[in-house]
């Protein structure tokens, strides 16, 4: 059974708007307001790049099927080609059950599944762009319903999914896993806080809203107000979504011959903001992952194991204060 575009539609978590060109179905994680802005000419090049990228965005469903194929097409953007966060991950009942490495730009992938009725999630590429086409499968299907609340994260790099070898492993999907909720990744690799950017999203309305946002541009106060823009930053946030319970995350412990003392100085600037609104739950990012070397594959972003214990130690904060 071959799938339409609209039927494919219906299979996808994690995206809000859909583009198809030639048979190929594009999902983003942006809305088609936000896309107008960062299609621009005058808008940053890299974050447009990384803002099509895939990072969060799955297709889960239900079948009896024991074989799926589809055809691809891969966007790299401003990104090398190695195998970093370039993986379909396939995921039967809930266990990572299959891993695959994207190595060419155009072509076609084929999974074979146990013989059992099962729920299947195939998680795109995070830190690349991967339209689908001819998405066929040898079984009856059924579509799972979305559960749970709503939630925005709005980040960098680290919640577009950069660090983790396989795309499944990104902290942004370890914690929609444990959590269960309806999440939209509005993460973008290099991004800082923008308040010229923030707007309502088309298609999708948060119940809650996580940030993680502060590392990037902290050392640049030749070319970025890091004060001012933290300041307007959360101001705009939490006049638009008025009430809205936010979960805003300081910056994870980096080592890449960094200021410390300016480093602290942002972190308490994050922290002083984020305290003054009511709405708002700081959570100190150096408390999310140990400040050592071996959790970061690059002294910046963390590993696999970084990951896992960013999402298990977030979410029991979100337990403890019911986020």
């Amino acid at each position: 059974m071959r799938l339409s575009s609209n039927s494919l539609k219906k299979l996808i978590k994690g995206a809000c708007y859909f583009e198809s060109e030639r048979g190929y179905l594009t999902a983003f994680r942006f809305g088609k307001n936000q896309l107008d802005l960062i299609r621009k000419d005058s808008y940053n090049e890299i974050w447009r790049n990384r803002a099509y990228f895939t990072g969060g965005i799955r297709l889960e469903f239900k079948t009896d099927a024991e074989h799926i194929s589809f055809d691809y097409k891969l966007y790299i953007g401003d990104c090398s080609l190695d195998k970093r966060s370039k993986t379909l991950d396939v995921w039967v009942d809930g266990v990572l059950y299959s891993v695959i490495s994207i190595e060419k730009m155009k072509g076609s992938v084929s999974i074979s599944l146990p013989k059992c009725k099962k729920h299947i999630s195939i998680y795109l590429p995070n830190y690349y762009q991967l339209s689908i086409k001819n998405f066929t499968l040898n079984g009856k299907y059924k579509s799972v319903k979305d559960k749970g609340k709503r939630v925005l994260v709005i980040g960098d790099s680290i919640t577009n999914g950069f660090g983790s070898l396989f795309s499944s492993g990104s902290y942004f999907n370890e914690l929609q896993r444990l959590t269960g909720y309806n999440m939209l990744n509005q993460g973008i690799g290099g991004y800082r806080c923008e308040p010229d950017d923030i707007m309502l999203v088309d298609g999708f309305m948060p119940d809650k809203i996580i940030t993680f946002l502060g590392t990037n541009w902290y050392n640049r106060p030749d070319a970025y107000d890091y004060e001012k823009a933290t300041i307007d930053y959360y101001k705009k946030l939490t006049e638009l979504y008025k009430g809205k319970q936010i979960l805003a995350i300081s910056p994870l412990w980096r080592d890449d011959d960094v200021d410390r003392e300016r480093f602290d100085w942002c972190h308490a600037i994050v922290k002083r903001e984020c305290e003054k609104y009511d709405n708002i739950t700081f959570v100190d990012g150096y408390s999310l992952v140990p400040c050592v070397e071996e959790c970061f594959c690059d002294k910046i972003h963390p590993n696999e194991y970084g990951c896992l214990l960013l999402a298990q130690n977030l979410y029991k904060i979100i337990k403890k204060i019911k986020f």
